[in-house]
C-alpha cells in the first residue's frame, strides 16, 4: 500500500484500534496465483511484538490448503471511508476519498488442537455478541461439532504493520473545516465516522 508520510499511522495502539474497529478483513496470499478470503479476525494485542491475529476459513476454500505451507500472507482491514466533494473547499478543488486502512503481514499457522479451535470460535462470538447474552454454548446441540471438520482455524503473528489514515491532512484549516461540515451534513454512518477521525488528535 502506498502511504504518503502525511497519511501514515505508525503508533501500534492506533493501528490495533483500527483493526479492532474493522474486525472484518481480507486475507490475501500468493500460491498458484493470488488467493483471497473475506473473514472476521480477532486481534490478540499482547501476543508477539506487533500482535497476533486469529481467524478461520472454510476447508473447502482453495486458500486453506496453502496455509500450512507457511507463505507470507497479507490481512487487509478497510475502515470507514467517505467521499469528499470539491464543493466543500472554499476555493474549489478535485474530488477524493478520506479513509482508514491497515495492512498486517505475517505467516499463518494452522490451529490443529480441537480445544484451541473451540476457544477461537468462542472468543470470536464473544467479541461480536458483547452487548448480548448469546454465546457459543447457546448454539443448537451438535451444530458446532458439525462445523469443526469444515473449517481451518489459524493464527497469524504480525511481522509488520502498515497504516494509512487519509483525513485531509494536506488541506488548510478552512478546507478541513469545510470537509467536516459537508460530511456532518451528509450524516451517513461512514461520513460521521470520518468526521470523528478527523477530529481525533491521535489520527491527524
Amino acid at each position: 500500500m502506498y502511504v504518503k508520510p502525511d497519511y501514515a499511522a505508525r503508533e501500534l495502539a492506533v493501528l490495533h484500534d483500527m483493526i479492532d474497529a474493522a474486525r472484518f478483513g481480507l486475507l490475501v496470499l500468493s500460491a498458484d496465483g493470488p488467493l483471497a478470503a473475506h473473514i472476521p479476525f480477532v486481534l490478540h494485542r499482547d501476543e508477539g511484538p506487533s500482535g497476533t491475529l486469529l481467524a478461520h476459513v472454510a476447508r473447502a476454500d482453495p486458500l486453506a490448503r496453502h496455509l500450512a505451507a507457511g507463505p507470507e500472507a497479507l490481512a487487509i482491514f478497510s475502515g470507514h471511508r467517505a467521499y469528499v466533494s470539491p464543493r466543500w473547499y472554499p476555493d474549489g478543488g478535485l474530488p477524493t476519498y478520506n479513509f482508514l486502512a491497515v495492512h498486517a503481514y505475517g505467516r499463518p499457522r494452522p490451529l490443529e488442537d480441537r480445544d484451541a479451535v473451540l476457544d477461537h470460535l468462542a472468543e470470536l462470538v464473544a467479541v461480536h455478541e458483547a452487548s448480548s447474552s448469546w454465546s457459543l454454548a447457546s448454539a443448537p446441540a451438535g451444530r458446532v461439532e458439525e462445523l469443526l471438520p469444515h473449517i481451518l482455524a489459524f493464527t497469524l503473528e504480525i511481522s509488520s504493520l502498515q497504516g494509512k489514515r487519509k483525513l485531509s491532512q494536506n488541506r488548510t484549516p478552512a478546507e478541513r473545516a469545510g470537509v467536516i461540515r459537508g460530511l456532518s451534513e451528509n450524516g451517513g454512518e461512514d461520513d460521521l465516522a470520518i468526521v470523528e477521525a478527523m477530529t481525533d488528535d491521535r489520527l491527524v
